[in-house]
């Protein structure tokens, strides 16, 4: 009678043992798909479930005035960008420009003044690379006027142009308005006088 309570008692204990010990296994692996529902959240919640929720904006303007010489500029323009979350990286989309242009020069006759419209439009990719650094590159269609020295007419040219560079986004992210600034370089030769290697750009954006 002993014995047989002996091996009883030993029985429940081992069943008590296992049936703890796979509860414990149980709850690890619970914890565990947790940790990578969580991680997976993370990741992607830079990204949201419909298209128009990965879309980002933006918008930069132009407003500049030079003068000397007898003669003055002044332009003001708008420059909006729309891109589109490939990934948690890499986005890309259309950006276009359209600018007033005065120009004023002053002549033996009289003063002369000249007002007219210049535009550009293209398409461009950007990667995040680092915190809020970027790299940018784009190609573009940029319409402009330049004078023709035989009948003394402005002329509208419209010329493809590459550019690529960098910039830094302040603020910003998902659902939040953001200030960025980027310098892009001109990948192909001048061929006016005048063409600089560079341009500067800042604008503001929204869901970047």
């Amino acid at each position: 009678m002993l014995k047989q309570s002996f091996f009883l008692l030993l029985f429940c204990t081992l069943s008590l043992a296992v049936n703890a010990q796979g509860g414990t296994t149980e709850e690890q692996a619970k914890d565990d798909l947790d940790y990578y529902d969580n991680t997976n959240d993370r990741v992607r919640d830079q990204r949201g479930d419909t298209f128009g929720s990965n879309l980002w904006y933006g918008a930069g303007a132009q407003l500049g005035f030079s003068g000397g010489n007898n003669q003055s500029f002044f332009q003001i323009g708008l420059s909006p960008i729309v891109g589109y979350k490939i990934n948690n990286i890499i986005s890309v989309g259309p950006r276009g420009s359209v600018a007033y242009n005065s120009f004023k020069f002053a002549t033996n006759v009289g003063d002369v003044k000249e007002n007219f419209v210049t535009w550009s439009a293209g398409a461009f990719a950007r990667a995040k690379v680092f915190g809020q650094f970027f790299a940018h590159a784009e190609y573009s269609l940029v319409n402009e006027r330049q004078r023709n020295f035989q009948t003394g007419e402005l002329e509208g040219i419209t010329r493809p142009i590459p550019f690529l560079g960098a910039g830094i986004s302040q603020g910003g992210g998902i659902g939040a308005a953001g200030f960025e600034i980027l310098v892009l370089f001109r990948l192909s030769g001048s061929d006016r006088i005048g063409d600089s290697p560079y341009e500067f750009r800042s604008g503001l954006n929204f869901n970047f």
